[in-house]
């Protein structure tokens, strides 16, 4: 090895720090023995070094007696976690360097371990202590009722996982769209319990083997969720019920495990006091709970935002932009708890238009509204979606907490605009479209009477009040004959102009609608003329001014 190489000096390094080069571990990563101080000792330390640089050193210690049997940030079998992946640039070109500081950043993590000052981290690092099978919760925290124990499969694999549900139906639906196999049914086999306290794991023996010391470690929590969770036990042995899955919810997260009776226990047979010496003997066994109610996977990636559960929705137009923005509204809620996702669109889908659609070759000759709503459902069994193959002016739009309309036709627009005025009604309106071939892509919503509608855009005339762009907008048509010419631009802009849409969608629920007149460039040599703005209604306007 050459001495100037980044292996080289990581080597020099090492062995002025003291650690020793062993060789290459089966991965080809290479190790080192040595010694970290922290805490007033040296503890013997293991080091192994990605010789690409490109992920941190792993770094194990060998822990003094007596040292506590849970440690924030060390592992159980000593491996230090001083920084999270990702949180740190690395430096491909300087492996030493890099190595050295993160020895540096582990014997610090390691110090203050050692030292309990950083035990508060416990409660964020709960789960690297908690470990055990996956149990899946399709239930919302706080949802009153049985739950049920549902185990699913894939094929003939030995391994089940436990889904906990108070809706049966519900998560059938969702096995189904995850290929797996339905098991055994456990009608009533599980309970929630609520705590205000945040779950960190005890010094001494972790996680608690059996029902009593469980119990312990729940009331030095809450006591009053350790005497619930105790009740609801013997509630499950008295009946006979062989095991017993509790699901927790704290403000922290939601955890569960599973309790196994040693004996089954035959109703009236055992006097209350035995009863408990049972249940105390029990085993039990932590459990991974993943949620996958609707709720959650709708508001994990927007914490703190309000989505579009149990609101209406109209998306009038499923074509290149409506089909990837019917998508991009059920991933924001659209269609749950409540809600209704309505997809209108009376034409059907042509082979050669799936280069820039959302559908492909299989919805072929399919109408748009219905082979988009079959393809969503796939992926989200549990919301409404409701396919109108029909003319938005045959579709009955009054009743829908907003309206898009993604169908790039200006005259659609100003028809819905002055329909609703002159009955006197008013219904929310969202029109994005692309600007031209490609150019730019817009949204424009009238969410107030007093805001602008497509018409007011434009003077009587038609000549634009607010350009998209500074330059000349080319017009470029492709396709042969009149029936056969379209407007060329690429997958990429519908994207984004479905994009645009979504978060106009996200903005109006969650109360800051502005600015209603949104546009992105999407084209190089293109320059943003009107700004983002809001945009008042002109009162001669024949469309809104009606």
């Amino acid at each position: 090895m050459a001495d100037d190489t980044p292996l080289a000096a990581l080597g020099r390094a090492m062995k002025a720090r003291g650690f020793e080069y062993i060789g290459r571990a089966p991965d080809e990563w290479l190790e080192f023995h040595g010694a970290i101080k922290a805490a007033g000792a040296a503890h013997v330390a293991c080091l192994a070094v990605d010789p690409s640089g490109l992920e941190l050193p792993r770094i194990r210690v060998e822990l003094p007696q007596g040292a506590p049997d849970v440690l924030a940030h060390i592992g159980a079998d000593g491996h230090v976690c001083y920084a999270a992946k990702g949180s740190l640039v690395l430096d491909i070109f300087d492996i030493a360097g890099q190595t050295l500081a993160c020895i540096d950043r582990a014997a610090e993590v390691l110090d203050l371990s050692l030292s309990g000052e950083m035990n508060k981290d416990l409660e964020d690092e709960f789960f690297a202590f908690w470990h055990g099978d996956i149990c899946i919760l399709d239930v919302y925290p706080g949802d009153p009722g049985n739950l049920d124990v549902l185990f699913a499969g894939r094929g003939d694999h030995d391994s089940h996982i436990a889904f906990v549900t108070n809706d049966v139906v519900r998560t059938r639906l969702k096995l189904k769209a995850m290929s797996l196999t339905e098991g055994e049914l456990l009608a009533g086999a599980a309970f929630r319990v609520r705590t205000s306290a945040k779950p960190k794991p005890l010094q001494g023996a972790w996680p608690p083997p059996t029902v009593a010391p469980l119990l312990q470690w729940q009331g030095l929590l809450d006591p009053s969720a350790r005497r619930n969770i105790e009740r609801r036990l013997l509630v499950a042995y008295a009946s006979g019920r062989r095991a017993a899955l509790c699901v927790v919810d704290s403000p922290l997260t939601q955890y569960a495990f599973w309790v196994a009776f040693e004996t089954a226990n035959p109703p009236g047979r055992r006097s209350a006091a035995d009863a408990r010496v049972q249940l105390y003997a029990s085993k039990a066994y932590p459990m991974i709970a993943v949620r996958m109610d609707d709720r959650y996977v709708t508001q994990r990636n927007a914490p703190g935002r309000p989505t579009l559960s149990g609101k209406k929705i109209a998306l009038v137009g499923c074509g290149t932009i409506g089909g990837f923005l019917a998508e991009l509204l059920l991933k924001a809620g659209a269609g749950l708890e409540d809600g209704e996702l309505a997809l209108i669109d009376p034409d059907i889908l042509f082979p050669q238009n799936i280069g820039r659609h959302r559908l492909g070759l299989n919805r072929a000759l399919q109408n748009k509204a219905i082979g988009l709503k079959e393809e969503l459902a796939v992926g989200a069994p549990t919301a409404n979606i409701r396919a109108l193959p029909v003319k938005a002016e045959e579709a009955d739009l009054t009743r829908f907490d907003l309206i898009i309309n993604a169908t790039g036709e200006e005259a659609l627009g100003h028809y819905l605009t002055v329909t609703f005025a002159r009955r006197g009604m008013f219904v929310p309106i969202l029109t994005v479209w692309v600007e031209g071939p490609g150019v730019a892509v817009r949204g424009l919503l009238r969410d107030t009477v007093e805001c602008a509608c497509i018409r007011c855009l434009s003077e009587l005339q038609r000549a634009p009040l607010y350009p998209v762009v500074n330059e000349p907008v080319p017009l470029e048509l492709a396709g042969h004959g009149c029936e056969g010419l379209y407007v060329p631009f690429p997958a990429s802009v519908s994207i984004q102009a479905a994009c645009l849409a979504a978060e106009m969608v996200t903005d109006w629920t969650g109360g800051t609608p502005g600015p209603r007149l949104r546009t992105r460039v999407t084209r190089p040599g293109f320059t943003q003329a009107a700004p983002d703005a809001d945009v008042a209604r002109r009162h001669t306007c024949p469309a809104c001014g009606t």
